[in-house]
């Protein structure tokens, strides 16, 4: 017998039982003993997004950890009979997706509380749904939602967008935000109400869209014109907050997100999340973007205040070393800063390039200020000179500050002088890739008005991959995307056409990647930029198992088919927070 001391005495066993050896005095338990918390997944494809994309049948999870992956037979012989077993009946299974630029606050708003209408809607169809809303309103009440798509202003005069508005809502203000959530459509009476006349100047990095003739306002305001007003409507109050905020997690969850990043975090919803982690329903991990100089913002003090403390503001599963600065608007707008001047129009000339909305000496403090506390800093910037100075700015905060600062990031880089390319490498930036437009659509059929033959040279995903920069997803939900469904932009990502089947040809297919490239993309790397790839964006021992299973094996279908993916189950530390409705029985 070998007598073996313990805290609480001792106790003796046989040297031959089998499974045990001793080596040196020391007890190894070959296999371990299972505890009341193992779970075994098997009967799997998992595939680890490992350093080598490596596939095995089975996964070990303890407290919420993954303990081993391995064979079957390896895995159930090293945790013995006692282990809960959860056959998986062949299923693909992944690591969960990380959305790393989404507006939850929006979303929910806009599905629980808002009068809505699809991006394809006419004039007409969205004044139709408009004088619905209107006639269950009360008088006088604000009439907010969306999402008006980009083709709007190419078919109609602003001057009769503002009559029709008007007509379906006479007395009732009215604020509708469009597609990529950047720009305003209200009514004369909303115009009253926010005090907005012929002598109204533009603010820094917004437009009021004036008559030619008369110059009074018609209803449309771009970029900070519309994100200041929207700071004048009714606020929501902090219940519809959280509750805007469940709606959205929960829809997440849905499509196999098991960590997101708010792209703009202002205090409002920083509190809605607050209070879902201290009350433990904060179901998935959330990266808090707090906002810098926004317009969206009660004001800049009170961003500084916050900032300035921004570890004592995080929560449980909520992390806040994240800031988010707008650099310019959008490209069908004209309001995207750019290098070369837009295609010449009536209202802005031949010689409009756009304009940043913090000066380039100015961006640079900023972002060294905020590299030295720790933040990693989000850059709104959709043309290639604001892209080109939010990279200068990082420049500015690698020398002042060191080059071993958080990883910044260009938030969209769609538009991409050749010249900057390799410059996120060498500055260890991280290129976002968002919204999922890589593809023929009606949004790149608008910037295409603006820019002519460079719209057509937009997300060189590949040329990125290829030069070393750390490239991430983010849908920028619920700007110009649907829903958050990672697939439709798997799928494009990997054919560069449009996965919705509504616009034919492909953009650039050059710059395509294979699924393994994009899987990646829309995992791990968006754990690597979420600060967070320690713990989660693969399926490997020590790490949360935080993993989705799928109605089919992405490597078994078309590339064309990738959009058709559905999420069967989501898991976020070992705990299932979503699962496909089956359907009830006798219906087809």
């Amino acid at each position: 017998m070998v007598h073996i001391g313990r805290a609480t005495g001792l106790f003796s066993m046989p040297t031959s039982i089998p499974g045990i050896r001793l080596v040196a005095g020391l007890l190894c338990l070959l296999p371990p003993l299972a505890t009341a918390t193992d779970t075994l997944y098997v009967n799997a494809r998992i595939y680890t997004v490992d350093a080598t994309d490596s596939s095995v049948e089975a996964m070990a999870v303890t407290d919420g950890r993954i303990t081993a992956t391995g064979s079957r037979q390896a895995i159930q012989a090293r945790y013995g009979a006692s282990a809960q077993v959860v056959d998986l009946g062949g299923r693909f299974v992944m690591p969960g997706i990380q959305d790393m630029h989404v507006h939850p606050t929006d979303g929910g708003i806009k599905g629980r509380f808002e009068c809505t209408f699809p991006d394809t809607a006419s004039a007409a169809e969205a004044a139709s749904a408009v004088a619905a809303c209107a006639a269950k309103a009360k008088p006088g009440e604000w009439i907010q939602g969306g999402q008006w798509g980009p083709g709007l202003l190419e078919a109609n005069k602003p001057a009769d967008l503002l009559r029709t508005l008007d007509a379906a809502s006479p007395e009732n203000p009215v604020f509708l935000m469009d597609w990529a959530l950047h720009n305003a459509w209200v009514n004369s009476a909303a115009l009253r109400l926010l005090g907005i006349g012929p002598e109204t100047p533009d603010v820094t990095g917004g437009v009021i869209v004036r008559d030619a003739v008369t110059g009074k306002p018609t209803g449309i305001l771009l970029d900070n014109a519309a994100y200041i007003a929207r700071g004048k409507l009714p606020a929501y109050t902090p219940e519809q907050i959280t509750q805007a905020l469940e709606y959205s997690i929960d829809h997440m969850a849905a499509n196999g997100i098991t960590s997101f990043r708010d792209a703009l975090t202002t205090e409002r919803n920083l509190a809605g999340y607050q209070t879902l982690a201290q009350s433990n329903r904060l179901k998935l991990f959330v990266g808090a973007s707090l906002a810098w100089k926004s317009a969206w913002s009660s004001s800049h003090e009170r961003e500084t205040a916050i900032i300035e403390v921004h570890s004592e503001e995080a929560r449980p599963r909520l992390d806040t070393r994240f800031a988010k600065i707008m650099l310019d608007g959008i490209p069908p707008t004209y309001t995207a800063a750019v290098l070369e001047p837009y295609n010449a129009t009536a209202e802005f000339g031949t010689q409009h390039v756009g304009e940043l909305m913090i000066e380039p000496d100015v961006l640079a403090a900023d972002v060294t200020r905020l590299d030295a506390l720790g933040l990693t800093v989000k850059m709104h910037a959709t043309g290639d000179r604001s892209l080109r100075t939010g990279l200068d700015a990082i420049e500015a905060a690698r020398r002042t500050n060191g080059p071993n600062g958080p990883r910044h990031e260009i938030s969209h880089a769609e538009m991409i002088h050749p010249d900057d390319l390799p410059r996120f490498a060498s500055l260890n930036a991280a290129a976002e890739m968002c919204p999922i437009l890589w593809y023929p659509s009606a949004a790149v059929d608008a910037m295409r008005l603006a820019l002519g033959p460079r719209a057509d040279r937009f997300w060189p995903v590949r040329s990125l991959v290829e030069s070393g920069a750390l490239v991430f997803y983010g849908s920028d939900w619920p700007s110009v995307v649907p829903d958050t469904n990672p697939w439709p932009g798997i799928e494009a990502m990997v054919t560069r056409a449009d996965p919705y089947g509504k616009h034919p040809g492909v953009l650039w297919p050059e710059q395509a990647v294979n699924l393994a490239t994009a899987l990646r993309i829309f995992t791990l790397n968006g754990a690597i930029a979420g600060r967070q790839d320690n713990n989660t964006g693969s399926l490997e021992a020590g790490k949360r198992a935080d993993f989705i299973v799928l109605d089919r094996d992405p490597f078994d279908i078309p590339p064309e088919q990738l959009g058709d993916v559905r999420v069967l189950a989501t898991y976020v530390e070992g705990v299932k927070v979503y699962e496909l409705p089956r359907p009830v029985s006798g219906t087809p």
